[in-house]
């Protein structure tokens, strides 16, 4: 009858142990993580559309966003968290992204086509955030949370060619360096590999503010604005110590 008992009391014990950690949840735990993934533009314009005279050349330049010049590319993070309460934790992280432009018709020039080439969008940024997990006694726990940041650009140059007329206006200041907020949604998940080990996928939505204006504007104001709407999508790998 000892024997029979025995096993049931170790179990009663583990049972009561792994409730015990379920319900410690995230309160007191610091985690690392880094995240790789991409921007998906949603709304927001590159160029915006203005006629007049461009260093000498009458020209009309239409608006363009953002998803029709440039082509999605790596977003990288780095991040860390502190976890407030069994449920909620707060994290800081940095990130880099950039973005190549493809050459693409603008406008007209005097009755020509009109074709722009964009440098590259570059930025660093820094972000922190406050997430709530629906559950925490679960492998698999879903979250989400707002977000506030600056995102530090540089200054985007334009390359202007009319190949009818054989003509071109490099190096047009489109937007300058400097510093822009940064405001969003996260909503993700996480899955445990192990006590310590998670990896996860995320997503959101991220309002930008209009981009720097060049120190030295062109005649025509053809990079006013510049705010812009995107959707981060990125999977994470981290650790919870």
């Amino acid at each position: 009858m000892m024997t029979r008992r025995l096993p049931l009391a170790a179990t009663a014990a583990l049972l009561l142990c792994g409730a015990d950690l379920r319900a410690e949840g995230l309160q007191g735990k610091f985690s690392l993580a880094v995240q790789a993934g991409t921007d998906s533009e949603i709304s927001g314009d590159i160029l915006s559309g203005a006629s007049g005279d461009l260093l000498g050349t009458p020209v009309t330049v239409d608006a363009k966003k953002y998803r029709n010049v440039y082509k999605p590319d790596l977003r990288v993070r780095v991040q860390a968290g502190y976890g407030v309460s069994a449920k909620s934790e707060v994290l800081v992280r940095g990130s880099y992204y950039k973005a190549d432009a493809s050459g693409i018709q603008v406008g007209t020039a005097g009755g020509h086509p009109l074709y722009a080439f964009i440098d590259p969008y570059k930025e660093w940024g820094v972000e922190a955030a406050w997430h709530l997990y629906l559950a925490t006694d679960r492998r698999l726990k879903s979250y989400f949370g707002p977000v506030a940041g600056a995102r530090f650009l540089d200054s985007i140059l334009c390359t202007f060619t009319i190949p009818d007329a054989q003509t071109e206006i490099q190096n047009v200041p489109l937007h300058g360096a400097g510093t822009v907020a940064v405001f969003g949604l996260d909503l993700g998940f996480t899955f445990d590999l192990s006590k310590n080990v998670f990896v996860g996928v995320e997503t959101g939505v991220r309002y930008q503010t209009n981009l720097p204006q060049p120190a030295q504007p062109p005649g025509i104001p053809i990079g006013q604005g510049g705010d812009r709407w995107s959707a981060p999508v990125t999977a994470t790998f981290g650790a919870r110590f």
